[in-house]
Protein backbone atom coordinates (compact mmCIF):
# COMPACT_ATOMS: atom_id res chain seq x y z
CA UNK A 1 0.00 0.00 0.00
CA UNK A 2 1.15 3.61 -0.60
CA UNK A 3 2.07 5.82 2.30
CA UNK A 4 -1.03 8.00 1.84
CA UNK A 5 -4.21 7.95 -0.20
CA UNK A 6 -6.13 11.20 -0.61
CA UNK A 7 -9.87 10.74 -1.12
CA UNK A 8 -11.38 13.84 -2.74
CA UNK A 9 -15.14 14.09 -2.07
CA UNK A 10 -16.93 16.93 -3.91
CA UNK A 11 -20.26 17.83 -2.33
CA UNK A 12 -23.10 20.10 -3.37
CA UNK A 13 -26.13 20.38 -1.08
CA UNK A 14 -25.22 17.15 0.73
CA UNK A 15 -25.69 18.54 4.24
CA UNK A 16 -28.18 15.80 5.11
CA UNK A 17 -25.60 13.01 4.67
CA UNK A 18 -22.07 14.36 4.24
CA UNK A 19 -20.95 14.04 7.87
CA UNK A 20 -22.10 10.44 8.14
CA UNK A 21 -20.63 9.57 4.74
CA UNK A 22 -17.24 11.01 5.71
CA UNK A 23 -17.32 9.02 8.94
CA UNK A 24 -18.28 5.85 7.04
CA UNK A 25 -15.50 6.34 4.48
CA UNK A 26 -12.90 6.83 7.20
CA UNK A 27 -14.02 3.71 9.03
CA UNK A 28 -14.01 1.56 5.88
CA UNK A 29 -10.55 2.73 4.78
CA UNK A 30 -9.12 2.23 8.27
CA UNK A 31 -10.53 -1.29 8.40
CA UNK A 32 -9.01 -1.98 4.96
CA UNK A 33 -5.59 -0.85 6.23
CA UNK A 34 -5.38 2.15 3.88
CA UNK A 35 -3.71 5.22 5.41
CA UNK A 36 -5.91 7.97 4.03
CA UNK A 37 -6.96 11.57 4.27
CA UNK A 38 -10.33 12.79 3.10
CA UNK A 39 -10.49 16.16 1.36
CA UNK A 40 -14.15 17.19 1.41
CA UNK A 41 -15.03 20.07 -0.93
CA UNK A 42 -18.15 22.16 -0.51
CA UNK A 43 -18.91 23.41 -4.03
CA UNK A 44 -20.85 26.52 -3.02
CA UNK A 45 -23.75 24.63 -1.42
CA UNK A 46 -26.91 26.46 -0.39
CA UNK A 47 -27.60 24.25 2.62
CA UNK A 48 -25.48 23.34 5.66
CA UNK A 49 -22.94 21.22 3.73
CA UNK A 50 -20.08 23.55 4.64
CA UNK A 51 -20.92 23.43 8.37
CA UNK A 52 -21.17 19.64 8.33
CA UNK A 53 -17.81 19.29 6.56
CA UNK A 54 -16.16 21.61 9.07
CA UNK A 55 -17.75 19.60 11.90
CA UNK A 56 -16.23 16.43 10.45
CA UNK A 57 -12.84 18.14 10.12
CA UNK A 58 -13.04 19.10 13.79
CA UNK A 59 -13.98 15.59 14.89
CA UNK A 60 -11.55 13.62 12.70
CA UNK A 61 -7.90 14.72 12.36
CA UNK A 62 -7.41 13.29 8.85
CA UNK A 63 -10.31 15.20 7.28
CA UNK A 64 -9.47 18.37 5.34
CA UNK A 65 -12.25 20.91 4.81
CA UNK A 66 -12.16 23.17 1.77
CA UNK A 67 -14.70 24.94 -0.40
CA UNK A 68 -15.42 26.91 -3.54
CA UNK A 69 -16.95 30.36 -2.97
CA UNK A 70 -19.81 29.56 -5.36
CA UNK A 71 -21.10 26.55 -7.33
CA UNK A 72 -18.30 26.12 -9.88
CA UNK A 73 -19.07 22.59 -11.05
CA UNK A 74 -17.78 19.17 -10.12
CA UNK A 75 -14.61 19.49 -12.20
CA UNK A 76 -13.54 22.64 -10.35
CA UNK A 77 -14.48 21.06 -7.01
CA UNK A 78 -12.18 18.12 -7.74
CA UNK A 79 -9.40 20.49 -8.77
CA UNK A 80 -9.83 22.47 -5.53
CA UNK A 81 -9.68 19.25 -3.52
CA UNK A 82 -6.61 18.01 -5.38
CA UNK A 83 -4.76 21.26 -4.63
CA UNK A 84 -5.32 20.64 -0.90
CA UNK A 85 -4.45 16.93 -1.02
CA UNK A 86 -1.07 15.40 -0.18
CA UNK A 87 -1.41 11.69 -1.02
CA UNK A 88 0.69 9.73 -3.49
CA UNK A 89 -2.55 8.31 -4.88
CA UNK A 90 -5.66 10.43 -5.33
CA UNK A 91 -9.13 8.89 -5.28
CA UNK A 92 -12.25 10.63 -6.63
CA UNK A 93 -15.32 9.47 -4.71
CA UNK A 94 -18.83 10.91 -5.01
CA UNK A 95 -20.05 12.24 -1.67
CA UNK A 96 -23.45 10.53 -1.87
CA UNK A 97 -21.74 7.07 -1.61
CA UNK A 98 -23.79 5.53 -4.41
CA UNK A 99 -20.45 3.78 -4.86
CA UNK A 100 -19.46 2.40 -1.47
CA UNK A 101 -15.93 3.26 -0.26
CA UNK A 102 -15.20 -0.43 0.36
CA UNK A 103 -14.42 -0.58 -3.37
CA UNK A 104 -11.48 1.84 -3.01
CA UNK A 105 -9.19 -0.97 -1.82
CA UNK A 106 -9.65 -2.96 -5.03
CA UNK A 107 -8.94 0.08 -7.23
CA UNK A 108 -5.77 0.89 -5.28
CA UNK A 109 -4.61 -2.75 -5.41
CA UNK A 110 -5.13 -2.99 -9.18
CA UNK A 111 -3.30 0.30 -9.69
CA UNK A 112 -0.29 -0.79 -7.65
CA UNK A 113 -0.02 -4.38 -8.82
CA UNK A 114 -0.73 -3.74 -12.50
CA UNK A 115 1.56 -0.75 -12.86
CA UNK A 116 -1.28 1.35 -14.20
CA UNK A 117 -1.53 5.13 -13.88
CA UNK A 118 -5.33 5.35 -13.65
CA UNK A 119 -7.96 2.85 -12.58
CA UNK A 120 -11.64 3.69 -13.07
CA UNK A 121 -14.81 1.99 -11.95
CA UNK A 122 -17.05 1.03 -14.87
CA UNK A 123 -20.79 0.47 -14.88
CA UNK A 124 -20.44 -1.25 -18.26
CA UNK A 125 -18.03 -3.93 -17.06
CA UNK A 126 -19.66 -7.39 -17.38
CA UNK A 127 -19.06 -8.11 -13.68
CA UNK A 128 -20.56 -4.83 -12.39
CA UNK A 129 -23.63 -5.06 -10.13
CA UNK A 130 -26.04 -2.17 -10.63
CA UNK A 131 -29.16 -1.02 -8.85
CA UNK A 132 -29.70 1.67 -11.44
CA UNK A 133 -32.73 3.19 -13.28
CA UNK A 134 -33.24 1.83 -16.81
CA UNK A 135 -33.32 5.35 -18.27
CA UNK A 136 -29.88 6.09 -16.83
CA UNK A 137 -28.54 2.79 -18.22
CA UNK A 138 -29.77 3.64 -21.73
CA UNK A 139 -28.36 7.16 -21.55
CA UNK A 140 -25.04 5.87 -20.24
CA UNK A 141 -24.69 3.35 -23.08
CA UNK A 142 -25.63 6.00 -25.64
CA UNK A 143 -22.97 8.33 -24.32
CA UNK A 144 -20.41 5.50 -24.30
CA UNK A 145 -21.03 4.82 -28.00
CA UNK A 146 -20.78 8.54 -28.71
CA UNK A 147 -17.39 9.02 -27.02
CA UNK A 148 -16.08 5.70 -28.33
CA UNK A 149 -16.57 6.98 -31.85
CA UNK A 150 -14.91 10.31 -31.05
CA UNK A 151 -11.96 9.33 -28.85
CA UNK A 152 -11.52 5.55 -28.99
CA UNK A 153 -10.67 5.41 -25.27
CA UNK A 154 -9.67 2.05 -23.77
CA UNK A 155 -12.56 2.24 -21.25
CA UNK A 156 -16.29 1.73 -21.62
CA UNK A 157 -17.40 4.14 -18.91
CA UNK A 158 -15.94 7.57 -18.15
CA UNK A 159 -18.68 8.98 -15.91
CA UNK A 160 -18.66 6.69 -12.87
CA UNK A 161 -17.71 8.71 -9.80
CA UNK A 162 -14.99 6.36 -8.50
CA UNK A 163 -11.47 6.71 -9.90
CA UNK A 164 -7.90 6.52 -8.60
CA UNK A 165 -4.88 8.35 -10.07
CA UNK A 166 -1.19 8.48 -9.44
CA UNK A 167 -0.50 12.01 -8.30
CA UNK A 168 1.81 12.77 -11.23
CA UNK A 169 -1.06 12.24 -13.69
CA UNK A 170 -3.15 15.00 -12.16
CA UNK A 171 -0.15 17.28 -11.75
CA UNK A 172 0.55 16.95 -15.47
CA UNK A 173 -3.03 17.27 -16.69
CA UNK A 174 -5.36 19.19 -14.36
CA UNK A 175 -3.99 22.63 -15.21
CA UNK A 176 -4.54 22.02 -18.94
CA UNK A 177 -8.27 21.33 -18.67
CA UNK A 178 -11.06 23.78 -19.51
CA UNK A 179 -14.28 21.92 -18.69
CA UNK A 180 -15.54 22.65 -15.18
CA UNK A 181 -18.76 20.63 -15.03
CA UNK A 182 -20.16 17.32 -16.27
CA UNK A 183 -17.77 16.59 -19.16
CA UNK A 184 -14.67 16.95 -17.00
CA UNK A 185 -14.32 13.12 -16.82
CA UNK A 186 -13.99 12.62 -20.56
CA UNK A 187 -11.63 15.59 -20.88
CA UNK A 188 -9.42 14.29 -18.08
CA UNK A 189 -9.22 10.74 -19.44
CA UNK A 190 -8.86 11.79 -23.09
CA UNK A 191 -5.95 14.09 -22.26
CA UNK A 192 -4.38 11.40 -20.04
CA UNK A 193 -4.44 8.94 -22.95
CA UNK A 194 -3.02 11.67 -25.18
CA UNK A 195 -0.05 11.95 -22.82
CA UNK A 196 0.51 8.20 -22.78
CA UNK A 197 -0.85 7.29 -19.34
CA UNK A 198 -2.21 3.76 -18.91
CA UNK A 199 -5.83 3.22 -17.86
CA UNK A 200 -7.59 0.12 -16.54
CA UNK A 201 -11.29 -0.26 -15.76
CA UNK A 202 -12.74 -2.65 -13.19
CA UNK A 203 -16.30 -3.60 -12.17
CA UNK A 204 -18.21 -1.70 -9.50
CA UNK A 205 -21.19 -2.19 -7.26
CA UNK A 206 -23.56 0.77 -7.59
CA UNK A 207 -26.56 1.47 -5.37
CA UNK A 208 -28.42 4.42 -6.86
CA UNK A 209 -29.88 6.39 -3.94
CA UNK A 210 -31.50 9.34 -5.72
CA UNK A 211 -35.28 9.34 -5.80
CA UNK A 212 -35.42 11.10 -9.16
CA UNK A 213 -34.94 9.06 -12.34
CA UNK A 214 -32.05 11.24 -13.47
CA UNK A 215 -30.66 12.20 -10.07
CA UNK A 216 -29.54 15.79 -10.40
CA UNK A 217 -28.97 15.67 -14.14
CA UNK A 218 -31.49 17.74 -16.13
CA UNK A 219 -32.13 17.60 -19.87
CA UNK A 220 -30.22 20.88 -20.25
CA UNK A 221 -27.25 19.26 -18.47
CA UNK A 222 -27.32 16.34 -20.92
CA UNK A 223 -27.27 18.79 -23.84
CA UNK A 224 -24.36 20.72 -22.33
CA UNK A 225 -22.54 17.42 -21.77
CA UNK A 226 -22.74 16.58 -25.48
CA UNK A 227 -21.73 20.11 -26.53
CA UNK A 228 -18.76 20.10 -24.14
CA UNK A 229 -17.72 16.65 -25.41
CA UNK A 230 -17.68 17.88 -29.01
CA UNK A 231 -15.67 20.92 -27.88
CA UNK A 232 -13.14 18.59 -26.21
CA UNK A 233 -12.81 16.62 -29.45
CA UNK A 234 -12.27 19.87 -31.37
CA UNK A 235 -9.56 21.04 -28.96
CA UNK A 236 -7.90 17.61 -28.78
CA UNK A 237 -7.91 16.49 -32.42
CA UNK A 238 -8.08 19.71 -34.42
CA UNK A 239 -6.62 22.57 -32.39
CA UNK A 240 -4.13 20.36 -30.51
CA UNK A 241 -4.85 22.68 -27.62
CA UNK A 242 -3.68 20.30 -24.88
CA UNK A 243 -0.29 19.77 -26.52
CA UNK A 244 0.75 23.32 -25.59
CA UNK A 245 3.13 23.26 -22.65
CA UNK A 246 1.65 25.16 -19.71
CA UNK A 247 3.12 25.67 -16.26
CA UNK A 248 1.01 24.38 -13.34
CA UNK A 249 -0.77 26.72 -10.98
CA UNK A 250 1.65 28.16 -8.41
CA UNK A 251 1.44 26.40 -5.05
CA UNK A 252 2.97 29.14 -2.95
CA UNK A 253 0.93 32.23 -2.21
CA UNK A 254 2.30 35.32 -3.97
CA UNK A 255 1.42 38.91 -3.21
CA UNK A 256 -0.86 40.43 -5.84
CA UNK A 257 -2.62 43.78 -5.90
CA UNK A 258 -6.03 43.95 -7.60
CA UNK A 259 -7.33 47.33 -8.79
CA UNK A 260 -11.11 47.48 -9.15
CA UNK A 261 -12.06 49.90 -11.93
CA UNK A 262 -15.10 52.23 -11.81
CA UNK A 263 -15.79 51.82 -8.12
CA UNK A 264 -15.26 49.67 -5.08
CA UNK A 265 -15.70 45.88 -5.10
CA UNK A 266 -18.89 44.15 -4.05
CA UNK A 267 -18.89 41.64 -1.19
CA UNK A 268 -19.04 38.77 -3.69
CA UNK A 269 -15.96 40.05 -5.55
CA UNK A 270 -14.05 40.46 -2.28
CA UNK A 271 -14.98 36.91 -1.24
CA UNK A 272 -13.78 35.43 -4.53
CA UNK A 273 -10.55 37.42 -4.46
CA UNK A 274 -9.89 36.41 -0.85
CA UNK A 275 -10.48 32.77 -1.75
CA UNK A 276 -7.93 33.19 -4.57
CA UNK A 277 -5.29 34.50 -2.16
CA UNK A 278 -5.69 38.26 -2.71
CA UNK A 279 -5.38 40.43 0.38
CA UNK A 280 -4.59 43.78 -1.24
CA UNK A 281 -7.32 45.63 -3.15
CA UNK A 282 -7.40 49.21 -4.46
CA UNK A 283 -10.11 51.13 -6.32
CA UNK A 284 -10.01 53.49 -9.30
CA UNK A 285 -12.86 55.99 -9.59
CA UNK A 286 -12.06 58.64 -12.15
CA UNK A 287 -15.51 60.18 -11.89
CA UNK A 288 -17.58 61.20 -8.89
CA UNK A 289 -14.90 62.08 -6.30
CA UNK A 290 -12.40 64.90 -6.32
CA UNK A 291 -9.46 63.53 -4.36
CA UNK A 292 -7.77 60.26 -3.42
CA UNK A 293 -9.08 58.68 -0.25
CA UNK A 294 -9.82 55.37 1.51
CA UNK A 295 -13.21 53.64 1.48
CA UNK A 296 -15.01 52.09 4.46
CA UNK A 297 -13.25 48.75 3.94
CA UNK A 298 -9.81 50.37 4.01
CA UNK A 299 -9.17 50.05 0.27
CA UNK A 300 -7.21 52.97 -1.27
CA UNK A 301 -9.38 54.89 -3.75
CA UNK A 302 -7.71 56.81 -6.61
CA UNK A 303 -9.22 59.49 -8.81
CA UNK A 304 -6.76 59.23 -11.70
CA UNK A 305 -4.60 56.62 -13.39
CA UNK A 306 -1.55 58.79 -12.79
CA UNK A 307 -1.91 58.82 -9.01
CA UNK A 308 -2.76 55.12 -9.07
CA UNK A 309 0.35 54.33 -11.17
CA UNK A 310 2.57 56.31 -8.82
CA UNK A 311 1.19 54.43 -5.83
CA UNK A 312 1.64 51.05 -7.57
CA UNK A 313 5.25 51.98 -8.35
CA UNK A 314 5.81 52.57 -4.64
CA UNK A 315 4.53 49.03 -3.96
CA UNK A 316 6.83 47.36 -6.49
CA UNK A 317 8.92 45.63 -3.86
CA UNK A 318 5.87 44.17 -2.11
CA UNK A 319 3.71 42.86 -4.97
CA UNK A 320 4.64 40.73 -7.96
CA UNK A 321 1.74 41.66 -10.23
CA UNK A 322 -1.21 44.03 -10.51
CA UNK A 323 -4.61 42.82 -11.68
CA UNK A 324 -7.27 45.09 -13.15
CA UNK A 325 -10.91 44.10 -12.75
CA UNK A 326 -14.05 46.05 -13.59
CA UNK A 327 -16.51 46.45 -10.75
CA UNK A 328 -19.26 44.67 -12.69
CA UNK A 329 -17.08 41.60 -13.45
CA UNK A 330 -16.81 38.44 -11.35
CA UNK A 331 -13.61 36.33 -11.36
CA UNK A 332 -14.14 32.73 -12.52
CA UNK A 333 -12.22 29.87 -10.92
CA UNK A 334 -8.58 30.40 -9.91
CA UNK A 335 -8.40 33.78 -11.64
CA UNK A 336 -5.26 35.11 -9.93
CA UNK A 337 -3.33 31.81 -9.86
CA UNK A 338 -4.08 31.19 -13.54
CA UNK A 339 -2.61 34.60 -14.39
CA UNK A 340 0.46 34.19 -12.18
CA UNK A 341 1.52 30.92 -13.79
CA UNK A 342 2.04 32.80 -17.08
CA UNK A 343 4.60 35.04 -15.40
CA UNK A 344 6.81 31.97 -14.96
CA UNK A 345 7.90 32.87 -18.49
CA UNK A 346 10.25 35.86 -18.02
CA UNK A 347 9.29 37.30 -21.43
CA UNK A 348 5.64 37.68 -20.44
CA UNK A 349 4.87 41.10 -18.99
CA UNK A 350 1.08 41.21 -19.36
CA UNK A 351 -1.67 38.60 -19.17
CA UNK A 352 -5.24 39.04 -20.34
CA UNK A 353 -8.25 36.76 -20.50
CA UNK A 354 -11.84 36.64 -21.76
CA UNK A 355 -14.85 38.46 -20.35
CA UNK A 356 -17.60 35.86 -20.66
CA UNK A 357 -21.25 36.99 -20.81
CA UNK A 358 -22.97 35.66 -17.72
CA UNK A 359 -24.46 34.41 -15.61
CA UNK A 360 -27.26 34.06 -18.18
CA UNK A 361 -30.54 33.59 -16.33
CA UNK A 362 -33.24 33.87 -19.02
CA UNK A 363 -33.85 33.23 -22.71
CA UNK A 364 -33.17 36.88 -23.57
CA UNK A 365 -29.83 36.88 -21.76
CA UNK A 366 -28.81 33.54 -23.30
CA UNK A 367 -29.50 34.83 -26.82
CA UNK A 368 -27.69 38.10 -26.06
CA UNK A 369 -24.68 36.22 -24.67
CA UNK A 370 -24.37 34.01 -27.75
CA UNK A 371 -24.83 36.93 -30.15
CA UNK A 372 -22.32 39.06 -28.25
CA UNK A 373 -19.58 36.40 -28.22
CA UNK A 374 -20.06 35.38 -31.86
CA UNK A 375 -17.14 35.96 -34.27
CA UNK A 376 -19.73 37.42 -36.67
CA UNK A 377 -20.40 40.31 -34.28
CA UNK A 378 -17.10 40.71 -32.44
CA UNK A 379 -14.75 39.75 -35.27
CA UNK A 380 -11.19 39.15 -34.04
CA UNK A 381 -12.28 40.37 -30.60
CA UNK A 382 -14.41 37.23 -30.17
CA UNK A 383 -11.31 35.74 -28.53
CA UNK A 384 -11.75 38.25 -25.73
CA UNK A 385 -15.31 37.04 -25.02
CA UNK A 386 -14.99 33.25 -25.33
CA UNK A 387 -12.61 30.43 -24.43
CA UNK A 388 -9.86 30.15 -27.05
CA UNK A 389 -6.39 28.53 -26.97
CA UNK A 390 -3.48 30.25 -25.23
CA UNK A 391 -1.82 32.76 -27.57
CA UNK A 392 0.40 35.84 -27.70
CA UNK A 393 -1.74 38.90 -28.43
CA UNK A 394 -1.35 42.64 -28.95
CA UNK A 395 -4.69 43.65 -27.43
CA UNK A 396 -6.62 42.73 -24.31
CA UNK A 397 -9.56 44.07 -22.33
CA UNK A 398 -8.74 46.71 -19.69
CA UNK A 399 -11.28 45.17 -17.30
CA UNK A 400 -9.51 41.77 -17.14
CA UNK A 401 -5.77 42.26 -17.14
CA UNK A 402 -2.61 41.49 -15.16
CA UNK A 403 0.68 43.42 -15.41
CA UNK A 404 4.04 42.94 -13.79
CA UNK A 405 4.44 45.56 -11.08
CA UNK A 406 7.86 46.48 -12.47
CA UNK A 407 6.20 48.06 -15.52
CA UNK A 408 5.05 50.96 -13.33
CA UNK A 409 8.58 51.71 -12.11
CA UNK A 410 10.98 54.14 -13.81
CA UNK A 411 9.50 55.44 -17.10
CA UNK A 412 6.11 53.72 -16.76
CA UNK A 413 3.79 51.83 -19.09
CA UNK A 414 3.92 54.19 -22.08
CA UNK A 415 7.70 54.06 -22.27
CA UNK A 416 7.44 50.25 -22.23
CA UNK A 417 5.10 50.35 -25.22
CA UNK A 418 1.76 49.78 -23.49
CA UNK A 419 -1.32 51.97 -23.47
CA UNK A 420 -4.70 51.93 -21.75
CA UNK A 421 -7.73 52.78 -23.88
CA UNK A 422 -11.35 53.27 -22.85
CA UNK A 423 -12.04 49.56 -23.36
CA UNK A 424 -8.81 47.90 -24.50
CA UNK A 425 -5.21 47.59 -23.39
CA UNK A 426 -2.71 47.68 -26.26
CA UNK A 427 0.84 46.47 -26.70
CA UNK A 428 2.19 48.94 -29.27
CA UNK A 429 5.75 47.61 -29.26
CA UNK A 430 7.08 45.72 -32.32
CA UNK A 431 8.26 43.00 -29.93
CA UNK A 432 6.11 39.88 -29.65
CA UNK A 433 5.25 37.40 -26.89
CA UNK A 434 5.02 40.15 -24.25
CA UNK A 435 1.25 39.87 -23.67
CA UNK A 436 -0.45 36.49 -23.39
CA UNK A 437 -4.09 35.51 -23.64
CA UNK A 438 -5.06 32.69 -21.24
CA UNK A 439 -8.64 31.28 -21.27
CA UNK A 440 -8.33 30.33 -17.59
CA UNK A 441 -7.92 34.03 -16.67
CA UNK A 442 -11.64 34.54 -17.17
CA UNK A 443 -14.24 36.79 -15.61
CA UNK A 444 -18.00 36.99 -16.17
CA UNK A 445 -20.15 40.05 -16.76
CA UNK A 446 -23.94 40.35 -16.93
CA UNK A 447 -25.32 41.33 -20.29
CA UNK A 448 -28.65 43.06 -21.06
CA UNK A 449 -31.28 40.73 -22.53
CA UNK A 450 -32.13 40.50 -26.21
CA UNK A 451 -33.66 42.21 -28.11
CA UNK A 452 -34.23 45.86 -27.16
CA UNK A 453 -31.98 46.39 -24.09
CA UNK A 454 -29.12 44.58 -25.82
CA UNK A 455 -29.55 46.35 -29.17
CA UNK A 456 -29.78 49.72 -27.42
CA UNK A 457 -26.38 49.13 -25.82
CA UNK A 458 -24.86 47.99 -29.14
CA UNK A 459 -26.26 51.05 -30.94
CA UNK A 460 -24.80 53.38 -28.31
CA UNK A 461 -21.40 51.68 -28.59
CA UNK A 462 -21.42 51.86 -32.40
CA UNK A 463 -22.36 55.55 -32.23
CA UNK A 464 -19.45 56.26 -29.85
CA UNK A 465 -17.10 54.33 -32.14
CA UNK A 466 -18.28 56.45 -35.06
CA UNK A 467 -17.70 59.65 -33.09
CA UNK A 468 -14.13 58.57 -32.32
CA UNK A 469 -13.28 57.41 -35.83
CA UNK A 470 -11.45 60.67 -36.59
CA UNK A 471 -9.19 60.14 -33.57
CA UNK A 472 -8.26 56.49 -34.15
CA UNK A 473 -4.73 55.59 -35.02
CA UNK A 474 -5.21 51.81 -35.08
CA UNK A 475 -6.57 50.55 -38.44
CA UNK A 476 -7.49 47.20 -36.91
CA UNK A 477 -9.83 48.78 -34.35
CA UNK A 478 -11.37 50.98 -37.04
CA UNK A 479 -12.03 48.02 -39.34
CA UNK A 480 -13.60 45.98 -36.52
CA UNK A 481 -15.92 48.84 -35.56
CA UNK A 482 -16.89 49.59 -39.18
CA UNK A 483 -17.32 45.95 -40.28
CA UNK A 484 -21.16 45.86 -39.89
CA UNK A 485 -21.35 48.93 -42.16
CA UNK A 486 -19.40 47.04 -44.84
CA UNK A 487 -21.82 44.07 -44.81
CA UNK A 488 -24.85 45.87 -46.36
CA UNK A 489 -22.51 47.61 -48.80
CA UNK A 490 -21.15 44.20 -49.86
CA UNK A 491 -24.65 42.73 -50.26
CA UNK A 492 -25.88 45.76 -52.18
CA UNK A 493 -22.85 45.73 -54.47
CA UNK A 494 -23.36 42.01 -55.18
CA UNK A 495 -27.04 42.57 -56.02
CA UNK A 496 -26.25 45.51 -58.30
CA UNK A 497 -23.12 44.41 -60.12
CA UNK A 498 -23.21 40.62 -60.33
CA UNK A 499 -25.04 38.98 -63.26
CA UNK A 500 -28.75 38.43 -62.72
CA UNK A 501 -28.46 34.68 -62.28
CA UNK A 502 -26.04 34.86 -59.36
CA UNK A 503 -26.67 38.29 -57.80
CA UNK A 504 -28.47 36.57 -54.92
CA UNK A 505 -25.42 34.52 -53.93
CA UNK A 506 -23.75 37.06 -51.55
CA UNK A 507 -26.99 37.36 -49.58
CA UNK A 508 -27.41 33.58 -49.52
CA UNK A 509 -23.82 33.09 -48.35
CA UNK A 510 -24.33 35.68 -45.61
CA UNK A 511 -27.56 34.04 -44.45
CA UNK A 512 -26.00 30.57 -44.45
CA UNK A 513 -22.99 31.80 -42.45
CA UNK A 514 -25.20 33.46 -39.85
CA UNK A 515 -27.49 30.42 -39.55
CA UNK A 516 -24.54 28.03 -39.19
CA UNK A 517 -23.14 30.18 -36.39
CA UNK A 518 -26.50 30.26 -34.60
CA UNK A 519 -26.91 26.49 -34.74
CA UNK A 520 -23.26 25.86 -33.84
CA UNK A 521 -24.39 26.11 -30.20
CA UNK A 522 -26.31 22.81 -30.69
CA UNK A 523 -29.50 24.33 -29.31
CA UNK A 524 -32.55 23.99 -31.59
CA UNK A 525 -34.44 26.50 -29.42
CA UNK A 526 -31.73 29.16 -29.62
CA UNK A 527 -30.18 28.59 -33.05
CA UNK A 528 -32.64 30.64 -35.10
CA UNK A 529 -33.02 33.48 -32.53
CA UNK A 530 -29.22 33.79 -32.32
CA UNK A 531 -28.95 34.00 -36.11
CA UNK A 532 -31.68 36.67 -36.18
CA UNK A 533 -29.90 38.51 -33.35
CA UNK A 534 -26.64 38.61 -35.32
CA UNK A 535 -28.44 40.11 -38.32
CA UNK A 536 -30.22 42.68 -36.13
CA UNK A 537 -26.97 43.74 -34.46
CA UNK A 538 -25.33 44.16 -37.86
CA UNK A 539 -28.24 46.32 -38.98
CA UNK A 540 -28.27 48.47 -35.84
CA UNK A 541 -24.52 49.02 -35.92
CA UNK A 542 -24.61 49.74 -39.67
CA UNK A 543 -27.01 52.62 -38.94
CA UNK A 544 -25.46 53.89 -35.71
CA UNK A 545 -21.81 53.90 -36.81
CA UNK A 546 -22.18 56.37 -39.75
CA UNK A 547 -24.45 58.53 -37.59
CA UNK A 548 -21.63 58.72 -35.06
CA UNK A 549 -19.13 59.51 -37.82
CA UNK A 550 -21.24 62.47 -38.92
CA UNK A 551 -21.67 63.68 -35.35
CA UNK A 552 -17.95 63.29 -34.71
CA UNK A 553 -17.06 65.16 -37.88
CA UNK A 554 -19.19 68.18 -37.00
CA UNK A 555 -17.98 68.07 -33.40
CA UNK A 556 -14.39 68.02 -34.62
CA UNK A 557 -15.14 70.94 -36.95
CA UNK A 558 -16.59 73.00 -34.11
CA UNK A 559 -13.52 72.27 -32.00
CA UNK A 560 -11.22 73.37 -34.82
CA UNK A 561 -13.18 76.61 -35.33
CA UNK A 562 -13.07 77.21 -31.59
Amino acid sequence: MPRTVSVVMPAYNEGWCIYENIRTTLAVLEEAGIPAEIVAVDDGSRDNTRDEIERAAGDFPNVVSTRNPYNMGKGMALRTGFERSTGELVVFLDADLDLHPSQVRRLVTVLEEGRYDIVVGSKHHPESKLDYPATRKIASWGYYLFIKGLFGLPVRDTQTGLKVFRRKVLEDIFHRLLVKKFAYDIELLAVAVRFGYRIREIPVVLDFKRQLRWGRIRLADVLHLFVDTLAIFYRLRILRYYDTERPPLPKERKDVLVVVIDGCPSEEVVERLTFDGVSRIACLRENGISEDRTDKSGHPVFTSRTSMANWIASQAGETEAVGFLSRDCLPIGSWVKSALRNFADPEVEAVCGPVIPGPLSGMGEKIAGMVFSSPYTRGADARLHSYKPVASVQKGLSCNLFLRTGLFVEDGLEAAGYSFGEEYFHDTSPRRNRMRYDPDVAVSRRIPPFPFPYLRIMAAKAFRDGCRVWQWRNPGCLFCAAAPLLIPLFLTAGWMYLPGGINWMPAAAYGLAVLSDGFSYFSPRLGLPVAVGIVMEHLVRALAFPAGMIAGLFGKGRMMRG
